[in-house]
């Protein structure tokens, strides 16, 4: 009889990709997927972003250890990748993985399976042909980072940054249409870092242009995230020649909108640079939607700085916020730094950025009103009811007495 397995995944986009490419494989090599709680193979894919996100990756392989101690554990993802041996330690673990290999599964390879080398890891190709969501499927087109934000433990737990090869994106893009899905997601853990491995001048613009005319049926494409450093003028422009492909939806993180907060946490840009490229793509597109990542309570944050980072985001006026707590991590420069601020005080800021942040919402979706959205139906409701995301990622719901899942609907906002 054929093993069976299960995937537990923790953490960002990029790893439910992985943890997607991995199911594909095992199946493909002959594993069954458990339709019940028990396996004899869990494979728990964990993430290292906050102190919070490996407390509860630790406890929920302790948790599938005591549950099931007859079952195999395979631990991967970033929280394994710099903490290996909390995870040896546990004695159904059978192999601890790291981020070089995540994707396919060999069971005669040794317990510790982590490159300590991760600076200098290759590109783990492979693809998927379903998708966590209904009708919008992810494609992972670059890993790894070489940016070193002071608080960001990622260049040592995902190691360097490397690109996919273009055929392979577009085979796996072309697949996916094929399949049905009518949005795709294009992401990375720093996306506008991409080029061809083979040739630099071949950039993420280069890359859209070849995605825009892969199928005849009605399909988008969304950039996941993008850091301002990284938005060129042919970027921009490319959104506003192909507004019916490219969804007008910028995410860009900001962290911080005071420029000494932003130079401890060595960001490539200052407060000022940001809002002239803001100001530019508005410029071009009026009604485009711009979210954002935001920290607070990053070592030495005043109130003074805190407020700058408030006013920063309302004068971009921010369709959604993103807020976090600082989080001290290992290997990293801020982790190291004194005045570190108390956590209670992290956490209030956040709650004020957040609620900024629903503020700021409503006024973008009034600044729309008169307008047409095009909603992608992805769930059923109750009573003909729908709902979706429109292009600038707003969550919309309809009434429909026919069944509109999976298809693009007019939405006029009022």
């Amino acid at each position: 009889m054929s093993p069976t397995f299960k995937i537990i995944t923790l953490g960002c986009k990029v790893n439910f990709y992985e943890s997607e490419a991995l199911r594909e494989s095992l199946i493909k090599d002959g594993y069954l997927e458990s339709k019940s709680d028990k396996a004899d193979y869990f494979f728990v894919n964990t993430c290292a972003v906050t102190n919070l996100a490996e407390r509860q990756d630790l406890q929920k392989v302790r948790s599938i250890a005591r549950q099931f101690p007859d079952s195999k554990i395979v631990v991967s993802g970033c929280s394994s990748q710099i903490h290996k041996a909390k995870y040896l330690a546990i004695k159904q673990v059978i192999q601890v993985r790291g981020t070089s290999i995540r994707c396919s599964f060999n069971p005669q390879s040794k317990s510790d399976d982590v490159n300590p080398d991760s600076r200098h890891f290759n590109f783990e190709e492979s693809s998927i042909y379903q998708s966590e969501y209904p009708v919008r499927a992810y494609i992972k087109i670059q890993d790894g980072c070489n940016n070193f934000c002071s608080y960001c433990v990622v260049p040592f737990s995902r190691g360097n940054s490397r690109y996919r090869k273009p055929a392979s994106i577009i085979k796996e893009a072309k697949a996916l249409l094929d399949n049905g899905y009518h949005e795709l997601i294009i992401g990375g853990i720093d996306t506008g870092s991409y080029h061809d491995p083979d040739n630099d001048s071949y950039d993420l613009t280069s890359l859209l242009k070849d995605l825009l005319n892969l199928s005849s049926n009605p399909y988008r494409i969304r950039v996941s995230s993008i850091e301002i450093s990284q938005i060129k003028d042919d970027y921009i422009k490319l959104f506003k020649d192909h507004p019916n492909k490219l969804c007008p939806h910028f995410h860009i993180p900001l962290q911080s909108g005071s420029d000494r907060i932003l130079k401890l946490m060595n960001r490539k840009y200052s407060l000022e640079q940001y809002l002239g490229k803001v100001a530019e793509i508005k410029s071009l597109l009026p009604f485009a939607a711009l979210s954002t990542d935001i920290i607070t309570g990053f070592p030495t944050e005043t109130n003074e700085d805190f407020l700058a980072t408030y006013d920063a985001a309302k004068k971009v006026g921010f369709m959604r916020i993103h807020a976090f707590p600082y989080s001290q991590r290992p290997f990293t420069a801020a982790g190291r730094m004194a005045n570190q601020v108390d956590v209670s005080v992290r956490r209030e800021r956040v709650k004020k950025l957040l609620s900024l942040s629903d503020e700021l919402e409503k006024q973008y979706l009034a600044s729309l009103k008169g307008h047409d959205l095009e909603i992608l139906i992805e769930h059923r409701g109750e009573n003909n009811t729908y709902s979706g995301y429109s292009e600038n990622y707003l969550p919309l719901s309809i009434k429909s007495k026919e069944d509109v899942f999976n298809t693009f609907v007019k939405y006029k906002v009022c």
